[in-house]
Formats: structure tokens, sequence, C-alpha cells
């Protein structure tokens, strides 16, 4: 049974690198799910503290996911107009039914930073592009950090996974 539900885990937690990168789909949350039923209901060697540890990354991953790109955009040369822009933008992302396949949530706040620049501040193309370069590259940062998060619960879980796979082997090889 416990391979069974590790399977699970290993399946969600793949869903979950997708939705790191995708969108739209939920990355952090489906790697502590995955977690928690390891722990819970496959008897993974998960302690108490790497879980409270685990809970804290995955809620670091969801307050990065908002303020990083902002942040950068502000690195970047950004006024309050470009982070707002940005917000708006992300905002938008989620309801726009401009077909974008998704990546409306990447387009729209990047489309918002270097248009907010333009319309408040009446800064030129290149210098608004900047602002929305910098948020950008705030969505790929956290988007790695969050990859990096399901990779590690990946080789966790699948850790725990061929451990029960080995074993099944090994007594199954036994019965001949």
């Amino acid at each position: 049974m416990s391979s069974v539900v590790l399977t699970l885990c290993i399946v969600l937690v793949l869903i979950g690198l997708v939705g790191s990168i995708i969108p739209g789909l939920p990355g952090s949350p489906l790697y502590l799910v995955a977690l928690l039923l390891a722990r819970y209901f496959a008897d993974a060697s998960v302690t108490t503290s790497e879980l409270w540890v685990y809970i804290a990354l995955v809620a670091f991953t969801f307050v990065a996911d908002f303020f990083v790109p902002i942040l950068t955009t502000k690195w970047f040369g950004g006024t309050k107009a470009g982070m707002w822009g940005s917000i708006i933008g992300l905002i938008g992302g989620f309801f726009i039914p401009i077909p974008t396949f998704g990546l409306g949530v990447i387009i729209y706040p990047f489309v918002g930073a270097v248009l907010g620049e333009m319309m408040v501040h009446d800064k030129e193309f290149g210098a608004a592009l900047k602002s929305g370069v910098g948020n950008l590259i705030g969505f790929i940062l956290t988007t790695l950090i969050k990859i990096g998060l399901g990779v590690w619960t990946l080789f966790r879980i699948g850790g725990e996974w061929w451990s029960g796979i080995s074993d099944f082997i090994s007594n199954f090889g036994g019965l001949h």
C-alpha cells in the first residue's frame, strides 16, 4: 500500500513541477501535499522538524511569487508606477480572456510594468522596457526556487519509493 501512496506522491510532485513553470497550476502546495501524504500514509521517514522547515519554504515561495518580481522591477530602475503596473498586469493575467495559453500571468505583468512607466512617468520605451525585464527576471527567479523545491521533494519521496520497491523485489524474489 505504501508504494501506491508514494507513487501517487511522485505524480503529485511531477504535476507540481509543471505547475511551477506553467502559471495557474499549483506547484509548491502540491509538493507539500505529497510530502504530507508520504509521511502520514506511507510511513516515509520525514521528521517533524523537516516538515516544519518544508512548510516554511512553501510559505516563502508563496510570498516570493508576489514580491520578488516587484522588487526586481524596482532594482531595474522601475518606479512605483512600474510596480503597480506589474501588479495590475498580474491580476489582469488571471482574468483577461485574450488567448495567451496560460502565459498571461507572465506576459501581462511585464506589459503592465512597461506601460506603467511609459504612461505615468513618460519614460522612453527603452527605459520602460528595463522595468519589464526586471519583472521578468523576478518571475524567472521565483520559478527556479519552486523548481528547486520540487526537485528536492522528488528525490526525497523518490528515495522512499525506491526503497519500498527494492524491498518488494527482495521479498518477491524470496518466494521462489
